[in-house]
């Protein structure tokens, strides 16, 4: 054992012995019954309480300190040996006994303070003080007489009394009164009035009151707990013992003699226990009950702080809403009164209002849970996404008697979605726009060679499968390197757009105008037959012809086009090949013309 520890367990000893002696010598100087037997031993709860407070390392050490001071109280008593021996073994044999059957009890949530406890404590005062008074009996050569009674009463009362006390003090109640100034304040006064009963009731000898000490009990430990109880009944031993060692008091009425009187008060004592403990026990459960109700409705308002969820009920017959804190806060309201169900209605947005009636109106209708998510406008103007789920609650009678709902500010995962879809729209733009670049010839903003052979291919595919005809016609600028190197790139360039934007008016909807390389065009043309392919080559050769090139100085442009219709067994490369001599064709026969090949 280290030098700290040894400390430890001679102060807790030694002051658990100093605390029996000196309560065991104020119960013998103030009251004592037949054999000397005191009216209230509180000294046995000492004992038990040091007991059941000491470590595993100190208990024996405890229980060396109480025979100690249980002997020398008994022989400065006594003045002599044998007896305060004997008395000695009954006192360590009855704190023995009732530690060892109280050691489990534990001191956590006013265990003492519960029912089955309470039966279990008794039980063990009661078995300990028989045995006590057993063996206090037998050596003083006695049976069960009134020297058993007594001290079996005595020592009884003494565990049922101090034991409560010194444990409620060591380790508070974590449910238990508040030890604040106003709670101590309350406590001195309850106890004060207490002891002014008491003193009232035996300082005279002329009215029975007995019944007025019962009731103050009642009222402190109504007020008070369990410390009320203890407290209140140690305050009357006290002052009844006092009296009947005065011969005063209301006990006195009786007129029996000393030791009547004692034994009378002994069981007085234990009726007030009786009707005080039970209910000690009662206003300690409620007292959990209530705390552990608060401390569900504080983890429960953190909880749906940290989640911005709140609960709310309606109840139909009355229309009487009620907000948890939560809900206040979503709303920027602070908790406080609750409101009208109109008010509440009117925090949603104007064009959301009806999706909120009718939810609700469907769900009284089914009975059925339901849930929406609805803009509220709080009182400062700021615009909350909020989603509630509810359900409806049912009577007795099977029929609608409330809605309740959970209600959560889902704000920013809303934002948040919206967010997202406005980045994913723009991303879908962008690609559409990189895709446009990718597909569109920078200089004339038409297809470019990849798209328009992409598209020719797809339409041949096409053709093959469902059967039908495709016709593609190449196009090509006439004396285009002339115009070039007499007016410069700058001018060429402007035909070439120009001779594009016309191709591209001229064609119709369903057909594709591309640029694939150069000067040179390519026309495709689905589900077009050879005669109508003419028809719409004819016009774009026609239209290009027609252009006025007068803002560029120049006299007139012409294209050249040559036409192809697929055939059986055709690919996209023999395709082209046969528009490409058609094109030679056309030029060969003077340019400003068209050709068609089968």
């Amino acid at each position: 054992m280290g030098s700290s520890n040894l400390r430890q367990t001679i102060l807790v000893s030694a002051s658990a012995g100093l605390l029996y002696f000196v309560l065991a010598a104020i119960a013998l100087q103030l009251t004592r019954g037949a054999d000397g037997i005191a009216t209230v031993w509180p000294s046995s709860g000492v004992a038990v309480a040091a007991l059941l407070l000491a470590g595993a390392g100190q208990r024996g050490w405890v229980l060396l300190s109480l025979a100690a001071a249980s002997f020398l109280a008994n022989f400065v008593w006594s003045g002599a040996l044998a007896p305060a021996f004997g008395h000695t073994a009954a006192n360590v044999v009855e704190a023995l006994v009732a530690y060892w059957i109280m050691r489990d009890i534990q001191r956590r949530n006013d265990s003492f303070f519960h029912i089955a406890a309470i039966a279990r404590f008794c039980l063990a005062a009661v078995l300990a003080a028989l045995a006590s008074a057993t063996i206090a009996s037998l050596l003083a050569g006695g049976g069960i007489g009134h020297m058993f009674v007594s001290w079996l009463t005595t020592v009884a009362l003494g565990i049922l009394l101090v034991v409560p006390l010194i444990m409620n003090f060591m380790h508070p109640a974590t449910h238990g009164p508040s030890r604040s100034a106003g709670q101590l304040g309350r406590t001195a006064l309850v106890l004060a009035a207490v002891a002014l009963v008491a003193g009232v009731v035996f300082t005279q000898s002329t009215y029975p009151l007995l019944f007025l000490p019962l009731l103050s009990v009642l009222l402190a430990t109504y007020f008070l707990g369990a410390t009320g109880a203890t407290c209140s009944i140690l305050i009357i031993a006290a002052i009844g013992s006092v009296a009947i060692w005065q011969h005063s008091g209301s006990i006195s009425l009786l007129n029996a003699g000393t030791e009547a009187e004692v034994l009378f008060f002994q069981f007085y004592l234990f009726t007030l226990l009786v009707s005080a403990l039970p209910l000690a026990a009662m206003i300690a459960m409620r007292d959990r009950s209530f705390a552990e109700v608060e401390r569900g409705k504080r983890w429960l308002e953190m909880s749906e702080g940290i989640a911005k969820v709140g609960h709310w009920r309606l109840e139909l017959a009355e229309q009487r809403l009620f907000w948890s804190g939560e809900v206040f806060r979503i709303h920027g309201l602070e908790p406080g009164p609750q409101p009208a169900l109109d008010m509440a209605v009117n925090f949603y947005h104007p064009e959301d209002r009806p999706l909120v009636e009718g939810t609700l109106a469907q769900s009284l209708e089914t009975l059925q849970p339901i849930e929406f998510e609805a803009r509220i406008v709080r009182q400062d103007g700021d615009i909350r996404y909020v989603y509630s789920c509810s359900e409806v609650e049912l009577r007795e009678d099977g029929k609608p008697g409330a809605i309740f709902g959970i209600f959560q500010d889902v704000t920013n995962r809303v934002l948040a979605a919206m967010e997202l879809a406005s980045a994913r729209a723009r991303a879908e733009a962008r690609a559409d726009e990189a895709t446009q670049l990718a597909e569109t010839d920078s200089l004339t903003e038409i297809a470019n060679r990849r798209k328009v052979l992409s598209f020719l291919d797809t339409e041949i595919a096409k053709a093959v499968v469902l059967g039908g005809p495709l016709a593609i016609a190449v196009l090509d600028i006439d004396r285009f390197k002339q115009i070039n190197d007499r007016f410069g790139h700058a001018v060429g360039d402007q035909v070439i757009r120009r001779v594009a934007q016309v191709c591209a008016l001229a064609t119709r909807g369903s057909d594709l105008v591309g640029r694939i390389g150069g000067e040179e065009f390519l026309i495709v043309l689905p589900t077009t037959s050879a005669e109508m392919a003419f028809a719409v080559a004819e016009r774009v050769r026609s239209a290009v012809e027609a252009i006025d090139w007068q803002p560029l100085d120049l006299q007139r442009v012409t294209v050249s086009i040559g036409l192809a219709s697929l055939g059986g067994g055709m690919d996209r490369e023999e395709l082209m090949i046969r528009a490409d001599r058609a094109l030679y064709q056309a030029k060969n026969d003077g340019r400003n013309m068209l050709r068609q090949t089968g």
